[in-house]
């Protein structure tokens, strides 16, 4: 999975990506860094709302002299075009292929619609509110899509017992509803699926599937003065066992701080 955050609509969205791209991304991610922990924070200039964005860890970057910049967009698509009049491909015209970063993404869509893909799985995909968003960036017939998409929910039902197709009770509708108002916590989110149970026996601190919500940043920094100063008295006690387990809590307290302040300047 890619965390994309923020993205379009300032919504954070988790992707779903071939191993082989991983790789790719991982390769990128490490040659930014150089070495260091976390990525360096660039700005970007957005050529169609003419404004500066706010620095952050765009994975699309390189060094120039002595500072980190963003790779403009205009390089980008040159770099693009490069490949593909390297690569001897020609349109049906015997033209030049041209393409954007945006063209992969409505090829991307056209081949998921057309081997089965829901439409409203490749809306959440895109990040598109409309599933009608999404049909108008397949370069297919709408009675197309409505076809391959009768064919995968039929194919998949078939597989599937069909007790699970059942109307929810009133109780388990609600059951549901109160998934979510349970996973409301003090410092943010619980991000854990329905119908799981709490692995962490409610230590949000220590939890990673606890998406932390910025405004509790003083809340945070209490708990991690806290933590300090409990290891200091773990430490002189003698107690090993609780220095382990504060260590393990302070650690995870720091990445939430750090996750914290990088959404806080996202969102500034």
């Amino acid at each position: 999975m890619i965390q994309v955050a923020p993205s379009k609509l300032d919504q954070e969205r988790l992707l779903l990506v071939s191993p082989e791209l991983g790789e790719v991304l991982t390769a990128i991610i490490h040659r930014v860094r150089r070495g260091q922990q976390a990525m360096p924070l660039v700005s970007a200039y957005d050529s169609l709302e003419r404004l500066w964005s706010a620095p952050m860890p765009f994975l699309f970057q390189r060094r120039c002299g002595s500072e980190d910049r963003a790779i403009p967009r205009n390089d980008i698509y040159t770099c693009l075009n490069d490949a593909l009049a390297a690569s001897g491909l020609t349109g049906p015209g015997n033209e030049q292929l041209r393409y954007t970063p945006h063209d992969f993404r409505r090829i991307f869509m056209t081949d998921a619609l057309r081997s089965g893909l829901p439409p409203h799985i490749a809306a959440r995909i895109c990040g598109h509110r409309m599933v009608d968003t999404t049909l108008g960036y397949a370069a297919i017939y709408p009675e197309d899509v409505i076809n391959h998409h009768r064919f995968f929910i039929a194919r998949r039902r078939s597989l599937r017992p069909g007790e699970e197709y059942r109307e929810p009770t009133a109780q388990e509708w609600q059951d549901f509803l109160a998934h979510f108002e349970l996973r409301k916590v003090a410092l943010g989110t619980c991000a854990r699926d329905f119908g799981t149970p709490c692995v962490h026996e409610h230590a949000c601190i220590r939890c990673p599937v606890l998406r932390p919500d910025p405004e509790q940043m003083p809340r945070l920094k209490e708990i991690h003065a806290n933590l300090l100063d409990r290891l200091q008295e773990a430490k002189e006690q003698g107690w090993l066992g609780e220095v382990a387990a504060i260590e393990a809590s302070l650690a995870a307290a720091e990445q939430k701080l750090r996750s914290s302040a990088g959404r806080l300047d996202a969102e500034q």
